[in-house]
Order: C-alpha cells, then sequence, then structure tokens
C-alpha cells in the first residue's frame, strides 16, 4: 500500500507550475521596476513551456533501469525550485527558477502514470489512472485557494506551494520496492525462453518453445479481444503508429477544448474573477469526483463510455453559448469536468496499448504529456488566430461557439470510430 501511496504522491505538484504567481501579478509590478506584461507571462508560460523537452529526456530514460533516480532528481529540482523562489528578491531570478520548475515537474510528470503502467493491468489499471487524475485535479483546487490565501499575506508565501513534492521525496524509498522487472523488459532470447520451458515442462514441444521465445510482455495482440485489429499498422521504435498518431490527436483535442472556460470564461463581460474563479473549481471538483468513480462509471456506459464523455462536452458547450446564467454555468462546467474526467484515464490507459513492449509505455505516456501542454499552449494562439479569421471581439462568446462547433463534429466522428481503437472501449476496462 505504501508503494501505491508513493505513487500517488507524484501526481500531487504535476499540475502546479505557474499557479502560483497568478494571484500575485499585480504585487509583482508595483514591487519590481523592471516588471513589464512579458515577464509576467515569462513566469507562467516558461514553466509549461520547459516542461516539454524534459518530459521528452524523462520518457526516453524511462526505459532504463533508473527511473527512481529520474524521479528523485525531478522531485529535488522542482523542491530547490520552491524554496529559492519562496527568498528571490529580482525578478529575473524567479523567471530562471520558473525553468528550473518546468525541468523538475517534467522529469516527474511521465512517471505519475507511467509507474501505474508498470505495476498494473486492466480494470485495476484503468481504476488506478482514475485516482491518479483525480488526485492531481483535487490538489490543483485546494492548492489555488491556499495560493490566493498566502498572496493576502505576503507575495512571497504562495511560493510554498512548490514544496509540495517533499511528500514524494519522503515517500520515494517506497518506489524501490517495485522489483525493476516490473518498468524494464527487454526482449528475451530464444535460447533462455526455450530453456525455461524446458526446464518448466520437459514435455513441452517444439512449437511451444517457439511462441515462447517471443518478446517479452507484447501488450497488444493481432486482434484483441473486442476486435481492434492491428493488420496493416506500420511499426516503429515499438509503436503501432496509426494508432499512436490518432491517440494524440484526439487527446490534443479534449485538453484544448477543456481548457476554453477557464480561458475566456473571465473575459465575459458580466462574470466578475471570483464567479470565473468558482466555474474554474467546479470544472476541477468534477474531474476529481469522476475519476475516484471510473470504474462504476465504466460499467454503467460499458462501450458507449467514451461516446457519453463526448456528449458532456458538447452538451457543456451549448449551454454556455445558449443560456447567460450563474447556475447554468456551473452546471456546464460540472458537465465539461465530468467528461474530460472519463476520457483522460481512458486516454493514459491506451497510451500504454499503443506500444510493442511494456518498457514503452513511459515514453508513449511522455508524449501524451507533451500533446496536453502544446494543446494548452496554443489555446490563444489557435482562438486569436480564429478571431482573426471571423472578425471578432474579444469580448464576445466566440471561443465557445468556436470550440463547440468543432466539439460537436468531434463527436459525430467519435460516434462513427467507436468501434476503433482510439474510441473503442475493451471489456478489460470495466470487467
Amino acid at each position: 500500500m505504501m508503494v501505491v501511496i508513493a505513487i500517488w504522491s507524484l501526481s500531487l505538484a504535476v499540475d502546479l507550475p505557474g499557479l502560483a504567481v497568478t494571484p500575485i501579478e499585480g504585487q509583482l509590478r508595483d514591487i519590481f521596476h523592471d516588471a513589464t506584461d512579458f515577464k509576467i507571462q515569462l513566469l507562467t508560460v516558461l514553466p509549461n513551456l520547459v516542461i516539454i523537452p524534459f518530459v521528452l529526456l524523462a520518457g526516453k530514460l524511462s526505459e532504463t533501469k533508473h527511473k527512481i533516480a529520474v524521479i528523485a532528481t525531478g522531485t529535488v529540482l522542482y523542491i530547490v525550485a520552491g524554496a529559492l523562489s519562496i527568498f528571490s528578491s529580482s525578478l529575473n531570478m524567479l523567471i530562471l527558477l520558473s525553468c528550473l520548475l518546468g525541468a523538475g515537474c517534467g522529469l516527474i510528470l511521465p512517471f505519475s502514470t507511467g509507474l501505474i503502467a508498470d505495476v498494473f493491468t486492466g480494470k485495476y489499471r484503468m481504476k488506478q489512472m482514475g485516482i491518479i487524475s483525480a488526485i492531481g485535479n483535487v490538489a490543483l483546487v485546494i492548492a489555488t485557494f491556499v495560493v490566493g490565501f498566502l498572496a493576502a499575506k505576503s507575495w512571497h508565501l504562495p511560493f510554498l506551494v512548490y514544496l509540495l513534492p517533499l511528500v514524494s521525496l519522503v515517500l520515494i524509498p517506497f518506489l524501490s520496492k517495485i522489483p525493476k522487472s516490473d518498468y524494464t523488459s527487454a526482449p528475451a532470447t530464444a535460447d533462455s525462453q526455450a530453456g525455461d520451458v524446458a526446464k518448466g515442462d520437459a514435455t513441452s514441444t517444439a512449437a511451444d518453445a517457439h511462441v515462447s521465445a517471443t518478446p517479452a510482455k507484447t501488450t497488444i495482440p493481432a486482434v484483441d479481444a473486442d476486435g481492434f485489429s492491428t493488420a496493416g499498422q506500420k511499426v516503429k521504435g515499438g509503436f503501432y503508429v496509426g494508432r499512436t498518431i490518432w491517440l494524440l490527436l484526439a487527446y490534443f483535442f479534449f485538453v484544448f477544448a477543456t481548457c476554453i472556460p477557464s480561458y475566456y470564461l473571465p473575459n465575459i463581460s458580466w462574470i466578475d474573477a471570483e464567479s470565473a474563479s468558482t466555474m474554474t473549481s467546479v470544472f476541477y471538483l468534477a474531474m476529481f469526483v469522476i475519476g475516484l468513480a471510473l470504474t462504476p462509471t465504466m460499467k454503467v456506459f460499458r462501450k458507449t463510455t467514451f461516446i457519453v464523455a463526448a456528449a458532456m462536452l458538447v452538451a457543456s458547450f451549448a449551454l454556455f453559448v445558449f443560456t447567460h446564467n450563474f447556475a447554468i454555468y456551473i452546471i456546464a462546467c460540472a458537465l465539461a469536468g465530468l467528461g474530460n474526467g472519463i476520457a483522460q484515464p481512458i486516454f493514459y490507459t491506451k497510451a500504454t496499448e499503443v506500444v510493442t513492449s511494456d518498457s514503452k509505455s513511459t515514453l508513449s505516456l511522455a508524449y501524451l504529456q507533451v500533446a496536453n501542454y502544446v494543446a494548452i499552449s496554443l489555446v490563444p494562439v489557435i482562438i486569436s488566430g480564429a478571431r482573426a479569421v471571423f472578425h471578432q471581439p474579444t469580448s464576445t462568446l466566440f471561443p465557445f461557439v468556436f470550440v463547440g462547433i468543432a466539439t460537436a463534429i468531434v463527436f459525430v466522428f467519435v460516434i462513427i470510430r467507436t468501434r476503433h481503437f482510439v474510441f473503442g472501449m475493451s471489456k478489460k476496462y470495466y470487467e
């Protein structure tokens, strides 16, 4: 149980970079005479950009036997960046420390889900992915309120939230109890495999020996239990290329769509900052609740689970566009959170199934996280570009209309592709 808790703890701080700066932006402009809008934006944007290359680095290092060392390094970097930020008296130093924070977070990030893939299978893996998602979301909600409270006391105090990985640092020794064979699986040689067969069963036939000589821990058969065929799929670097590309594109869109409320609700004229904050909190709380209840939810909806998740997003945007009421917007945020909370753990699990060997699972999850942060970074770019094309001012509901239409199109696509890998539901997820 302590091993599982240690794995859970890695999700506590992965969504926090940049959070400490948001409530003190105004104070920083008053405190530092060299503070410009660009520098303030760097404090919130840079950690997310730096995370991307370090996520890929962590994914590559995950194929070695030094996962625990990488996790420990990332955790220490995160804590050091947070501790130094508390005592920093220079805006330029805070910007440099935000880069260090992103590097530490990037090294940790793939392992928060990758270790789950290493030690759980089937419906247990799916359940744990839901729990991991829930922990990250509730930590973000609580940290948001704590940071706001601390910011009222002193501009230094919000950076205390970056010390949360101290919990993970204390629990890292328990991760060493995971056998290295669980998270490294190099293909075995034919001779050693055949020898094992002979020792285990002297009557094994040559055909049995031939079967056992295949690479260890292949995760996707030619046709799985639900008929998702890999026939004709190109394999490169241990990845099914077609499945991987479709999975990354689908995840990119879900992240992009569910970022719209938090980005653009404050721009709506009749919504004040406190109301926008409440709505965003409801979104993450809904993700937390559904993450904990993912397995029973999937048992109810079974093969239509992804359709239900996409339908919730469509309904959410419809409420944003066609109603102008605080209570209805709260429901819309809850629906968006529930839809994303259902889809996110499924995407995590499927990322472990687009590889030919379990040793590639964490690398695959790293690619998924890259898609996540690229989507977050491109939200304002895509919306600004669309506004320019359609000549829409910033004060309108255009982002909700634009993305709502796109979500409705994707919803139809999800229905059409339900029997295919990305949006199809395997029985092993819920039975």
